[in-house]
């Protein structure tokens, strides 16, 4: 069935009970490579636009922070504009396309030349710096109201956070890069409680409205989740846990991301139960599968994440979380395996004795159904 076709049915459906009155009107949907072909025409306009503007005020101003400051807010009231002309709902996806490029342009365009009016690269390496980032893509957040345009801003805002949480963990600035999966496992088990959260409330939000306004920042705490959650897995230093010079912190390795991880796992399937009011058998069951599982792969937070995804997936109905939830899951696995915490014989029964747990509770599982 169409697009079309099931909002028609539904349409029906409402009209039968009351709900909608009045005739179906069709919302016509321009095909995909139109749209393509626009939104290309719009970065392509938007990056002939910023090369002359930026070349002109760098060239008028060299090195005025205060000027780069002042076109950069310039550039963002104007992609402020130019959404509300476009609309949430319209089809000038050119112009769309336009504004965002604008928008990013004149983000960064405003956060260097406050680094450069304030104190240059000295403020750079302050966290206060990096939160208030954050809180300027929080604000953008609020003021447009365009979906691409939420989720880019959602994602610049825990970017930001990770920069902020990473320079106060490092002490020395030398070995920031020591330290970034360490800051990055506190932050993404807080992006998967956050999107939990979401998914738990969801229906609450759409009766009050609300759905619309934080789902790309939902979709954008997921995708960040799953990102730091690869890097976690893949990237922690193996002399993270004993390197200690000028300042840097002893670091515990990425078991703590896994355990915060895995916490929000087994809450999130908890709630589920509780939901689909199982009996307390399967409820202990479902529990006690969850935590093995969770023990056996704590040192891979990337395939705790991936799994928490699918699961939330699943819950909502969202093919695009199903997907990236798939595709974390496999990437977990594989930079689980070759990541240099352990040896190849701890990570291979690690990941066989995973496999049998799943294996025994699908065979489980298929009797279950087999009976009445």
């Amino acid at each position: 069935m169409s697009a079309q076709t099931v909002e028609r049915k539904l349409w029906d459906d409402l009209a039968t009970q009351g709900v909608v009155e009045g005739e179906y009107v069709a919302n016509p949907r321009t095909p995909w490579p139109i749209r393509l072909l626009m939104g290309a025409a719009g970065w392509l306009g938007a990056l002939f636009f910023q090369v002359f503007l930026l070349g002109s005020v760098f060239a008028a101003t060299r090195g005025n922070g205060l000027a780069m400051l002042v076109t950069g807010l310039l550039m963002l009231g104007g992609a402020v504009l130019l959404y509300r002309m476009a609309g949430e709902r319209s089809r000038r996806i050119a112009l769309g396309q336009f504004a965002l490029a604008l928008s990013l342009g004149g983000q960064g365009m405003a956060i260097f030349g406050t680094a450069e009016t304030l104190g240059g690269e000295w403020l750079v390496d302050r966290a206060a710096f990096w939160l208030g980032v954050a809180g300027f893509e929080v604000a953008l957040y609020v003021i447009v109201p365009n979906r691409l345009h939420r989720f880019v801003v959602a994602l610049g805002a825990w970017a930001a956070l990770a920069f902020a949480l990473n320079i106060l963990l490092a002490g020395a600035r030398h070995y920031g890069w020591v330290v970034l999966p360490w800051s990055l496992g506190w932050l993404m088990p807080l992006a998967c409680a956050v999107v939990t959260v979401f998914v738990l409330k969801e229906h609450a939000l759409a009766a009050h409205g609300q759905h619309g306004r934080w789902e790309p920042g939902a979709d954008a705490t997921l995708v960040f989740a799953l990102a730091a959650a690869l890097l976690v897995t893949g990237a922690t230093h193996p002399l993270a846990g004993v390197f200690d010079e000028r300042g840097a912190p002893r670091l515990a390795g990425p078991w703590l991301a896994g355990v915060l991880t895995e916490v929000v796992l087994l809450i999130f399937a908890l709630f589920e139960c509780r939901r689909l009011h199982v009996g307390a058998r399967v409820s202990a069951a479902v529990m006690v599968v969850t935590l093995a599982f969770a023990a056996l792969m704590v040192m891979a937070p990337a395939v705790g994440a991936g799994v928490l995804a699918l699961a939330l997936a699943l819950r909502r109905g969202s093919l695009p979380w199903l997907g990236l939830g798939v595709a974390a899951l496999i990437a977990g696995f594989v930079w689980y395996y070759g990541s240099l915490q352990w040896t190849l014989l701890a990570k291979s029964a690690t990941l066989v004795a995973a496999g049998v747990l799943l294996l025994a509770v699908r065979i489980v599982m298929r009797r279950m159904e087999a009976q009445p």
